[in-house]
């Protein structure tokens, strides 16, 4: 998902940029081929929205930049609809603190279940942020060990993959 926090308040043409930036990650960081990149918003039809979305649904539907299969609903946001979901910080950072919070109520009623685990946020470590000159992983103030360490293993993966000369060369 991008963004989660960083741009809480978006002008439309970020939106296109941010699926490009989460193309690129999810193609060279997750390996996913020809990824998947929706907008999240309260209905699947064209006209559906905010004035941001329907502002950045022509802009996403018009990029070459990445495969854009059209708007998303919070319902289906964990389902296999999309690779990449993109929308405002404010709007993500609700949803990801929203997912966090299921994995942790889960843990407090010792459930166990592995679509539960996936939003444990220790097995990511951090959110990258896109679109600078270095790898960039931002972690939460209460992460633990296990998380530091995930999120430089992400860093390690981010250079490997020399994801930033990607991006540089993507918006040339």
């Amino acid at each position: 998902m991008v963004d989660v926090g960083a741009n809480a308040d978006c002008k439309p043409e970020f939106l296109p940029q941010f699926g490009a930036l989460g193309s690129l990650f999810a193609q060279y960081v997750y390996h996913i081929e020809n990824p998947r990149v929706a907008l999240m918003n309260i209905g699947e039809e064209e006209e559906k929205g905010n004035l941001l979305c329907q502002a950045a649904y022509p802009l996403m539907k018009a990029s070459k930049l990445f495969n854009f299969v059209g708007n998303i609903e919070g319902r289906d946001a964990f389902e296999d609809s999309a690779d990449v979901i993109v929308c405002d910080g404010f709007t993500g950072n609700v949803i990801l603190k929203l997912a966090e919070s299921f994995y942790d109520v889960c843990v407090k009623r010792n459930i166990k279940d592995p679509f539960f685990d996936m939003f444990n946020y220790e097995q990511y470590g951090g959110s990258p942020i896109l679109g600078v000159n270095a790898p960039v992983v931002v972690g939460h103030g209460i992460s633990s060990p296990e998380a530091i360490k995930n999120m430089v293993l992400l860093s390690k993966n981010m250079v490997e993959s020399a994801l930033v000369d990607k991006i540089k060369l993507a918006f040339q």
